[in-house]
């Protein structure tokens, strides 16, 4: 691969498989840059496993191409790719010590002299604090003990770009939010461009530098985490990153016209014609006093339905006059006043919210 930062360390042109008559991905246009940690996020079918599975050289695209360094890849069979996998079983073996499974490769394929290896071992291991663990039996470990063995072997032959399918999916809650930090520190260090694929929006969010979503085997918006999150292109990415309230519309560009909710100061936007206003719920506050509200909030009236403690926030259901159901979430200090089935304005700052095309 090239060394060049120009040249993105995965070039997809045009890319598309289709299996029978299912196109499992269209036309995929996409840069990877050198050294970022980048994530493929979507639902399950949207395509983002038969993507990678191009990447790495198990399937073959049907149309397009697909560059690694700058070099492309038809006809180069995936085990002469410079590139490493870690699948989500881990793919450990039970009968190897440690130190012996972070070798393997390093041995099967005869990339380092005999002499090196312990030390390249000893390296790995100490990538992901696991120094003393060299001598261990496998199923004497934690899970996600075990995920930094896989990660020390996948990357324990330096390569140039890893793919991780998945790599989070078998650990509790609390050990995936850690390993998520982890991955990202580890990726740092060694400066190697990291593709994870995952259909956990807070994984994707938490490690990456740059995310694509895709859906329907397309890829619908390539950003950072803030851009996909604060500034969605599409109702669909609104809905799948998160949670948004949806008002359907007339747009001029100034304001959203919902019919018998109101007319709502939006952010400028060359959007003109039928239209989604979109409003995340962290970003809705609450007012019993139609008195007490902000001036130039977008503001809707509504009925309180039910308001749910969440311990660092409490999550409020309203009724709007139209029979849609609203949400916000507010601070536990903010929701004083509040009464079940009693009259409640929900506002926000224009800025706040999207217009998004029908």
């Amino acid at each position: 691969m090239s060394t060049d930062p120009a040249v993105p360390a995965v070039r997809l042109s045009g890319v598309g498989k289709v299996f029978g008559a299912q196109h499992a991905v269209r036309d995929v246009t996409l840069d990877i840059r050198q050294n970022e940690f980048f994530s493929i996020l979507g639902p399950s079918g949207c395509g983002k496993t038969t993507l990678m599975r191009m990447i790495t050289g198990f399937e073959e695209p049907s149309e397009g191409t697909i560059e690694l360094g700058g070099v492309p890849t038809a006809g180069v069979a995936a085990h002469k790719r410079d590139l490493n996998m870690l699948f989500q079983s881990y793919a450990l073996f039970p009968h190897l010590s440690v130190a012996d499974n972070v070798a393997f490769e390093l041995k099967v394929r005869k990339l380092r002299p005999k002499a090196e290896i312990k030390g390249a071992v000893a390296e790995a291991l100490a990538l992901v604090r696991l120094e003393e663990y060299g001598d261990r039996a496998v199923s004497q470990l934690s899970g996600g003990q075990r995920q930094r063995v896989a990660i020390a072997r996948a990357l324990i032959a330096r390569p140039s770009l890893l793919l991780l399918d998945e790599p989070l999916g078998a650990l509790d809650k609390k050990l995936r939010a850690e390993m998520q930090l982890e991955l990202k520190k580890i990726q740092r260090e060694v400066g190697v461009t990291f593709v994870t694929v995952t259909h956990d929006q807070e994984e994707a969010l938490t490690m990456s530098d740059r995310i694509a979503v895709m859906n329907g085997g397309r890829v619908v918006q390539v950003d950072t985490p803030e851009g996909v999150y604060e500034r969605p292109g599409s109702r669909f990415v609104a809905s799948f990153i998160g949670t948004s309230n949806f008002l359907t519309g007339t747009s001029d560009g100034r304001v959203i016209d919902v019919g018998g909710l109101g007319v709502l100061p939006v952010p400028g936007t060359d959007i003109s014609g039928q239209a989604h206003l979109s409003v995340r719920p962290e970003n809705v506050g609450l007012c019993a006093d139609e008195n007490l509200l902000p001036t130039g909030h977008a503001v809707l009236r509504g009925t309180l339905r039910q308001s749910v403690y969440l311990g660092n926030a409490v999550r409020h259901h309203l009724t709007l006059a139209d029979g849609t159901v609203f949400v916000a979430e507010t601070s536990a200090s903010a929701s004083g006043g509040l009464h079940a089935d009693g009259p409640v304005w929900a506002h926000w700052r224009p800025e706040a919210s999207r217009v998004l095309a029908e």
